[in-house]
């Protein structure tokens, strides 16, 4: 199980992306990449607690990275999301860390086993399998949540 888990990214909600990347950039310690839009009714799937979010879910975001560890600055604009509840509950902060995997599927099935549920589930245009979850773990691990992605077939 996690012993093939490849670090990838913390993501960390905010309330202001424009005034986070500002203060990143100032200091010099994170380079981004150019930002980007989640967009929940673009995908083939995007469930939140097993429902498609209505209102849709916007969340503007922009990845970078501080050294050798991938960060992720992601803003809730519209629709009820888990970053939105983090932000609302904790503030800003850690929100989740992501790890890449060779089966998500196999993977997802063993945490929701152990009693972690599935928060997040998304799946891409054209594609049959999900690309994304977000597993919840928070009573456990100090209010974080763990997000799967699946790693690119060869």
């Amino acid at each position: 199980m996690e012993s093939t888990w490849r670090l990838h990214h913390v993501g960390i909600p905010v309330r202001d992306l424009d005034k986070s990347l500002e203060n990143y950039k100032a200091v010099g310690i994170a380079t981004f990449q150019p930002e980007f839009l989640i967009d929940s009714s673009t995908f083939a799937e995007y469930l939140v607690y097993g429902k498609t979010p209505d209102p849709v879910v916007k969340t503007r975001g922009a990845m970078g990275k501080m050294g050798p560890l991938g960060i992720e600055l992601l803003q809730p604009v519209a629709g009820e999301t888990v970053h939105k509840e983090f932000l609302e509950s904790k503030g800003e902060g850690i929100g989740h860390i992501a790890y890449i995997v060779d089966d998500l599927e196999a993977e997802t099935a063993q945490l929701v086993e152990k009693g972690f549920p599935v928060i997040l589930s998304i799946k891409n245009q054209g594609q049959t399998a999900r690309s994304a979850v977000y597993i919840d773990t928070r009573s456990k691990f100090s209010h974080l949540v763990i997000e799967l992605l699946q790693a690119r077939k060869k």
